[in-house]
């Protein structure tokens, strides 16, 4: 499937969040009707669960909407992060249930409370298995197209249903065998699972907060994509960070030191244009061009010396020229004098010089002339 603009993501991260809303309103009437109907406490628990699910779904519909507003005066990068927003509250949610799976299940055990044998219960909680568990695959579909953590959150939260639906079937069954005892140890290790998932959300969603950046191997793929890219002759001091299901970059890339300002810009928006069409997920580029490889430990003591150096031509008569242009490099300038065919001027090469070996920080001055 080719990469979804803004609005067609969040229309389909809009519309699967609908279907779980109205899957899961209905299965947690059918589970809490029958269950008290049947005076099954497993599968009011399960009914309570889908209720959480269903709560769930609210809060995602509600950070969705949120998260597809771009950028504003006051949020320059847009609103994505409500998506991670929500997926820590899912993982968090995820975690309470998981404690609270356990805990009310080892309560029961201890008090050798045992779930009545009942076939609509059986059927039921059959019902809520089937369904949660092609909701979870429908909706991890869309999110996996759809780059949405929030949605994978909601997915896992679903198989979370499931599983515990699972619980309580094989509890029934064993009820109705007279093996009441192991729908505790089924829901117990159900506990210990959705625990997991819960906590590896949350801890994820609170490590992209805290501006995590790519994978060390994404990231090398972004550095090859610039490097590969025409007239740059190399990437470094890359730098990434996650907002929502996007990526947001900045490099420095080093060019030819003597081309010009507009042809820099030229390669800059072509490294740019090209980053966002290799890799779709990535939002926001900002790319720092150098004329030379950075040494992080070495300090710029030289500032802007055109002024001064102007000056310093003048000083020596130096004033002909059509153009002046200045290149730096370790902490040296070497400048470039640009004259028209006919000009002449006295001892040009002399003065040059002259001003070179009285001036520290001036490496060179290289004279040209039009052919």
């Amino acid at each position: 499937m080719t990469e979804l603009n803004n609005h067609e993501r969040y229309k389909i991260i809009s519309r699967v969040n609908w279907i779980c809303t109205a899957i899961d309103t209905l299965l947690s009437v059918l589970k809490l009707s029958i269950g008290v109907i049947t005076r099954s406490p497993g599968l009011i628990a399960d009914g309570l669960h889908s209720l959480s699910d269903l709560a769930t779904d609210v809060l995602a519909l509600i950070l969705g909407k949120l998260a597809q507003h771009g950028p504003d005066e006051d949020h320059p990068y847009g609103h994505a992060r409500y998506e991670t927003i929500g997926t820590a509250v899912l993982g968090s949610v995820l975690l309470v249930i998981a404690l609270g799976i356990g805990f009310e299940n080892l309560l029961a055990m201890l008090h050798g409370e045992y779930v009545k044998p009942s076939m609509i219960a059986l059927i039921t909680v059959g019902i809520s298995v089937v369904s949660k568990e092609l909701l979870f695959h429908y909706t991890m579909k869309w999110a996996k197209v759809t780059r949405s953590n929030l949605l994978e959150a909601n997915a896992w939260h679903s198989r979370s249903d499931s599983l515990s639906s699972v619980a309580v079937f094989i509890g029934i069954i064993f009820s109705m065998l007279g093996f009441e005892f192991f729908e505790y140890i089924a829901a117990l290790l159900v506990a210990l699972l959705i625990g997991k998932m819960g906590a590896s959300l949350a801890w994820n969603a609170v490590q992209d907060l805290i501006d995590r950046g790519v994978p060390a191997e994404q990231q090398q793929a972004y550095m090859d994509t610039l490097e590969d890219t025409t007239d740059i002759i190399g990437a470094h001091q890359m730098r990434t960070r996650l907002m929502g299901s996007d990526v947001i970059v900045d490099a420095h890339i080093q060019v030819n030191p003597k081309i010009s300002i507009s042809e820099a810009h030229q390669i800059n928006d072509y490294a740019i244009s090209s980053l966002r069409k290799t890799h779709p997920e990535i939002k926001d580029v900002t790319l720092h061009i150098d004329f030379e490889e950075d040494n992080v430990n070495k300090e710029t003591k030289l500032k802007p010396k055109r002024k001064e150096l102007e000056q310093k031509l003048t000083e020596r008569g130096i004033e002909s020229f059509e153009n002046l242009s200045i290149h730096y490099s370790n902490n040296e300038v070497m400048a470039d004098l640009h004259y028209s065919d006919d000009a002449e001027e006295a001892d040009l090469k002399d003065k040059c010089q002259s001003v070179v070996e009285e001036t520290s920080w001036l490496k060179s001055i290289t004279i040209y002339r039009k052919v």
